[in-house]
């Protein structure tokens, strides 16, 4: 019976010392704490950030600390001295890596379970593109980007806005083309492109067609990473619509804007149009509003 009580004994006493694991130290913070230089204190709970900076520690509660006896969340690398993660890339797509995973390719990018997305915060404050522009003028482009360029819009048809003259353009002042109206992404991010117009006062009356009301239309047109702005090269299309009253009794400027997000990547381009529907006049012989400053245009990478 001795002999049982004994083993017993022993067994427990076993279990106690080796419940914690210290590698190169005899006094483990945690079920498995290792201390790299072999500098920690033999007894006691006190250790210096110096001391803990070399140190790898497992808690009870399943968390890794790097350089910290205490860590607060699962892995935790937050110390007195170089505590930095490293991310290497990865080939997982974003469905096998599964939401919340991170990765290294060419810069910082998260899953969402769908797809990678870049961490935008990790772009320098000082690298962001910022335009801003205003039209002056009349020149647009009708029906399409590669169409005939005129001093005059037409009602029921896209006027593509050309002729925009800069006020600021940050970085290296080629984003922008302001003669042709189009921003080209330096780079993978996100965009919030924003501009308004106002066309001169005219009368609005158009009863001949009941099916397309009386409105004016201004939007964003975002085409691929090539050079050719088709209907093959748009990616996406955002339009923001205002309507107007059926009919005036005198002439009343008829405003628009169009303020939208995009995620771009590098060499696609943005283009702003609008399309109107005003009057029974298919003409080319509206104008925009050129006193005040009421046609302008911003685009800030976020």
């Amino acid at each position: 019976m001795k002999n049982k009580y004994g083993l017993i004994i022993l067994a427990v006493s076993f279990n106690l010392a080796f419940s914690q694991v210290g590698i190169n130290t005899p006094n483990p913070r945690g079920i498995l704490h290792t201390d790299g230089q072999k500098d920690n204190p033999a007894t006691g709970a006190s250790f210096t950030p110096a001391q803990q900076i070399n140190d790898v520690v497992i808690t009870g509660a399943g968390r890794i600390g790097v350089g910290t006896h205490d860590p607060a969340v699962k892995v935790d690398a937050r110390n007195s001295g170089n505590g930095a993660v490293g991310f290497g890339t990865s080939l997982l797509t974003a469905v096998a890596a599964d939401e919340g995973a991170v990765r290294y390719n060419t810069g910082m990018e998260y899953s969402n379970g769908n797809e990678w997305l870049p961490l935008l915060t990790a772009q320098p404050a000082t690298n962001k593109v910022i335009v801003i522009a205003a039209k002056t003028d009349n020149t647009v482009k009708l029906v399409s980007p590669s169409a005939l360029v005129t001093t005059a819009l037409q009602n029921r048809v896209s006027n593509y806005l050309v002729g925009w003259t800069k006020a600021f353009e940050s970085n290296s002042g080629s984003t922008f083309n302001a003669s042709i109206g189009i921003f080209t992404a330096p780079r993978n991010g996100v965009y919030v492109a924003s501009f308004t117009t106002d066309l001169a006062p005219l009368a609005i009356n158009y009863t001949a067609d009941p099916l397309n009301p009386i409105q004016i239309e201004a939007i964003w047109q975002l085409y691929d990473n090539t050079t050719g702005v088709l209907a093959t090269n748009i990616v996406n299309t955002v339009k923001c619509v205002n309507t107007m009253s059926s009919n005036s009794n005198g002439n009343i400027d008829a405003g628009s804007n169009c303020t939208a997000s995009f995620y771009m990547t590098s060499g696609q381009r943005l283009m702003p149009y609008i399309w109107f529907n005003l009057n029974g006049l298919n003409t080319a012989s509206f104008s925009l509003n050129n006193s005040g400053g009421y046609n302008n245009l911003t685009i800030v990478e976020q």
